[in-house]
């Protein structure tokens, strides 16, 4: 995925965090200290409720939900989807309460909350004044069009909404086109962003719901949904849509996580048979996974390109494991429920 800037809590800040979190009659007073360059956000999905951990790769020391200690110990509500960084802001998609809160990345504060969305799912900024939500409509099994609602983060309200396919999911930014991954169908919509308005699509294969660009500017797509006769690993040129190498993989409903390493020269992809790890020019998965296991979540960090992943626990705290380049294992921290992503800074 496109590499990111991502300010963090700093030591001390976490230190402040670790001996406050427990009791919920102390007021937490976060440090006015320099922030610190060295951390990995895990959102965590959660059920009942989802939290953010952090980890400081100098210390490894972990604080397990940082969003509660640091707002009077209130919690995000279930389904943590998402979390994206614009400026000195994370917005945090809460699935599961059709909002998006917004907090202060200096000390995890809320300053806000956007409310008014049906079942948000991604958020991707497209500047600092404005970002994409993919949101779904209906039930199942009788989910119906979903949406893209077009954010103004200067005032943190909804503007026009854009029809998309059926059970949106990640979206991709590409030279002011936003592709749109619609999972419950065989389409991505294209949006332009200077009009805002959907002015094609491109069909694929059953289920798209991953997107990245590699090195060579080529669009990968993850398509994979349940109960199809085929998964299917996609890539074209945003030039030539229709002239598109694909990739057979065995349908399986784990299959998911599709990520690059910060320059695009490799792409990552969690199957049910395993994680890969393949080049942009790649026509096939390779006879052997990089690492013998799927996870719920995936990331690579930009700047050595350490594995994180973590592992699919609902009934209780969850793990990441941190491989290297290579597939060893590294170690592992714990961390709170269904971890489905990381941001690094």
């Amino acid at each position: 995925m496109k590499r990111n800037s991502f300010p963090s809590l700093s030591a001390a800040g976490l230190l402040a965090l670790l001996t406050t979190a427990c009791n919920p009659d102390k007021e937490v007073i976060m440090p006015e200290v320099p922030t610190v360059t060295n951390a990995v956000y895990v959102v965590n999905e959660g059920t009942s409720n989802g939290a953010i951990s952090l980890y400081n790769k100098s210390t490894k020391t972990v604080v397990r939900d940082v969003y509660a200690p640091a707002n009077g110990n209130k919690r995000l509500g279930p389904y943590v989807q998402n979390m994206t960084i614009v400026g000195d802001n994370a917005y945090l998609v809460v699935n599961g309460a059709d909002s998006v809160q917004v907090v202060r990345l200096a000390d995890f504060k809320r300053t806000t909350g956007i409310g008014g969305f049906s079942q948000p799912r991604y958020l991707l900024a497209a500047g600092t004044d404005k970002a994409y939500v993919t949101e779904w409509q209906g039930s199942f099994p009788a989910y119906s069009a979903g949406r893209v609602a077009v954010l103004n983060l200067t005032t943190n309200t909804i503007g026009k909404r854009l029809t998309v396919g059926v059970n949106p999911e990640q979206m991709l930014l590409v030279d002011g086109k936003l592709y749109v991954a619609n999972s419950d169908g065989n389409t991505l919509s294209v949006i332009n962003t200077t009009t805002d308005a959907v002015e094609s699509s491109i069909a694929v294969p059953d289920g798209p719901k991953n997107l990245v660009r590699d090195a060579n500017g080529n669009i990968w797509v993850l398509c994979s949904k349940y109960g199809a006769a085929q998964d299917f690993l996609v890539r074209f040129s945003p030039a030539q849509p229709t002239q598109q190498t694909r990739i057979a993989l065995a349908n399986d409903y784990t299959n998911g996580n599709l990520r690059t390493n910060a320059t695009g020269s490799t792409i990552y992809v969690s199957l049910g048979t395993g994680t890969y790890a393949l080049d942009p020019q790649a026509t096939a998965l390779t006879p052997k996974p990089l690492i013998r296991r799927n996870f719920y979540g995936l990331g690579i960090d930009p700047q050595d390109n350490t594995i994180y992943a973590g592992t699919a626990t609902f009934s209780g705290d969850a793990k990441v494991i941190r491989y290297t380049v290579a597939g060893a294992p590294i170690d592992s921290f714990g961390v709170a429920v269904g971890p489905n992503a990381f941001l690094f800074r």
